[in-house]
């Protein structure tokens, strides 16, 4: 279940085993992220049509446009014949900034969302002026996106310093050079809005404390800091997790509290 990399792998693994495979896709083309959310400019298509036409010329099966769980039962494919199901659905469901306004206003677009229409072949710009919330290759993959579609000014507001950005370092280079412009140290506190259109964002300053959890310094707010950015959309890229409404409700996955299976 799944046409990515996870999906791909296992299937050209178990097909040269021997058993007989089929991909079932819920989008209407193969390749998962790598399709779906990697720019072109980044990652070329023929080099992942080739990557997939190589697996499918070992015999393996993928059908497009199914979205298993949703269209298709697992108790009917089990009576079709399979006996086993691998789950490689990856995370494209974003996160949730958690800050007012985030609801409320037309113009705030997630970052998998706007990545997935521009790869179908939306190629409408999103704004005159956009701001996107994160620091990781698919913040930058979304700010280099942005200017290719014509947008005038593209921000990029993370909370933490250039050193602790996930972020590929060469990525982060060309973004700016392109002319993405990215205020460091700062966290968005609300999204502002004007009848229904979104008009900007207010933002906080950062100072880095101690490392937390994951290892960097944890950011905290600056009291009295606050400034606003204007912009017309608001794309956030704060990370992704699964999408599990597939999954039967009496199913017996032990699930961690990022919906990824333990």
């Amino acid at each position: 279940i799944g046409s990515g990399p996870a999906g791909l792998t296992c299937a050209n693994d178990l097909i040269r085993l021997g058993y007989g495979v089929t991909i079932f896709e819920k989008l209407p083309f193969a390749g998962g992220m790598l399709t779906a959310g990697i720019p072109s400019f980044r990652l070329p298509r023929q080099i992942i049509n080739k990557e997939i036409e190589a697996i499918t010329d070992l015999g393996v099966e993928i059908k497009t446009g199914i979205d298993v769980g949703k269209d298709i039962g697992f108790d009917e494919l089990e009576n079709q014949g399979y006996k086993a199901f691998f789950l490689a659905i990856g995370t494209h469901q974003g996160l949730k900034l958690n800050v007012p306004g985030e609801n409320d206003f037309e113009g705030f677009i997630d970052c998998v969302d706007f990545l997935r229409k521009v790869n179908s072949g939306d190629l409408r710009k999103p704004g005159r002026k956009v701001i996107i919330i994160g620091g990781g290759n698919s913040a930058i993959d979304a700010s280099r996106t942005a200017l290719r579609l014509g947008c005038d000014e593209v921000y990029i507001v993370y909370r933490r310093s250039r050193k602790e950005m996930p972020a590929n370092v060469s990525e982060i280079e060309e973004a700016e050079k392109e002319g993405v412009k990215i205020h460091y140290l700062a966290a968005p506190v609300k999204i502002l809005g004007k009848g229904k259109k979104v008009t900007g964002m207010e933002c906080i300053k950062m100072r880095l404390g101690e490392p937390d959890a994951s290892g960097r310094r944890k950011p905290l707010p600056l009291e009295g800091s606050e400034f606003i950015i204007e912009a017309d959309t608001i794309i956030p890229a704060i990370s992704q997790k699964p999408d599990i409404s597939f999954l039967p409700k009496n199913h017996e996955f032990k699930l961690s509290k990022w919906d990824t299976f333990e």
